[in-house]
């Protein structure tokens, strides 16, 4: 395996899921805190035209090209590096690969793109190898490299291989419908053939604090519209100001933003920016927002005292604005009503799962 053919699929591959992404790029670049002059709107539609282009010019036979393209190469994924690396404890998700890179960054998504520089450093060696040897054949860059072509290209496929397991480790498989569904949940039939899906509520561990409990506690005080939001994430920001305004609206319903952590709390505070501290459940591992179905910023779900959830998950700024106000038009209609009831109204209508 030649290393300038292994980042030429590396490159198309991820040009091609962003553009099958639902997903702005714009979106990526604000999380990613790109720096302002690289960040221009119409450079990040084109930035995945942008990796199929180079990854189609690291396969042409051209080798004084190949040098050329190879530097590139080691100049985008060094870029891809430092922003991963600056964003790890933030909570969010590189897009690297489409909706599929939905999971947060991490350690483990910094050793990948350390292999994919490694990789896109050892095609500028091919471009420089090819280039001084004349007797190279220009579709087989390895031809340089003579006796020792199969050991450099068991070291490319390895270092391949080793990227592709950790591309496949933070990827989230695709959902069957334009939301994903709680992974591991049995689907409850809707009460009524006309109201959401329902799925049993994971028994999840969330934490405030050093206190700990699980997602079932939580709706035991009452129902639960639990949110994954992220200061660093530009879509976000939409729904993170108009919280306090949800908080009032909501009435019986509380808000709660799961905030992924990892490691210990002193070691790995969560960067909150604007969410209200009081709203904030960490969430070790990302484990609840995994088996909630939140698997991209931003989204909900609702979940009902009942121990199913009760509409969501719902994903991107407006489809979760919607979201939000169509359960606070339920309390607005509703609430009224609770004083002259045994049990609050509200309380009911979530434990029937039917947010409409």
């Amino acid at each position: 395996m030649s290393a300038l053919w292994a980042v030429a699929l590396i490159m198309l591959l991820s040009g091609g899921a962003k553009l099958r992404s639902r997903e702005d790029v714009g979106a990526v670049f604000t999380r990613l805190k790109v720096p302002r002059p690289l960040a221009a709107p119409w450079l990040a539609r084109a930035f995945p035209w942008l990796e199929l282009l180079l990854g189609a010019a690291l396969l042409l036979p051209f080798p004084a090209l190949r040098p050329l393209t190879g530097a590139a190469a080691v100049a985008l994924f060094t870029a891809f590096l430092v922003l991963v690396g600056r964003a790890k404890d933030d909570g969010v998700s590189c897009g690297c690969f489409g909706e599929a890179s939905a999971a947060p960054i991490s350690r483990w998504t910094i050793v990948r793109n350390v292999l994919f520089l490694a990789l896109a450093t050892m095609a500028l060696v091919e471009g420089i190898a090819s280039l001084r040897a004349h007797d190279a054949v220009a579709w087989l860059p390895l031809t340089a490299f003579g006796s020792g072509a199969w050991a450099w290209a068991l070291l490319v496929a390895l270092i391949l291989a080793a990227a592709a397991f950790l591309v496949g480790r933070e990827s989230v498989p695709p959902a069957d419908g334009a939301e994903a569904s709680p992974a591991g949940s049995v689907p409850a039939e809707p009460e009524g053939g006309d109201g959401p899906e329902r799925h049993p509520i994971p028994a999840a561990v969330v934490a405030s604090g050093s206190s700990f409990r699980t997602l079932h506690d939580l709706v035991a005080e009452g129902a639960v519209v639990a949110l994954r939001l992220s200061p660093g994430c530009g879509s976000c920001s939409t729904v993170i100001a108009r919280l306090p305004e949800y908080v009032d609206r909501l009435g019986p319903v509380r808000a709660r933003v799961l905030v992924p952590r990892y490691g210990s709390t002193e070691a790995h505070a969560p960067h909150l920016g604007a969410i209200p501290a009081d709203l904030v459940l960490e969430d070790p591992a990302a484990g609840a927002c995994q088996a909630l179905g939140l698997r991209s910023f931003p989204s909900a779900v609702l979940l009902g005292t009942d121990g199913l959830t009760a509409g969501g998950p719902v994903s991107g700024a407006d489809a979760v604005l919607d979201f939000l106000d169509e359960i606070a038009e339920i309390m607005a209609t509703e609430l009224p009503a609770a004083p002259a009831q045994d049990t609050p109204a509200p309380t009911d209508r979530l434990q029937g799962g039917d947010p409409q």
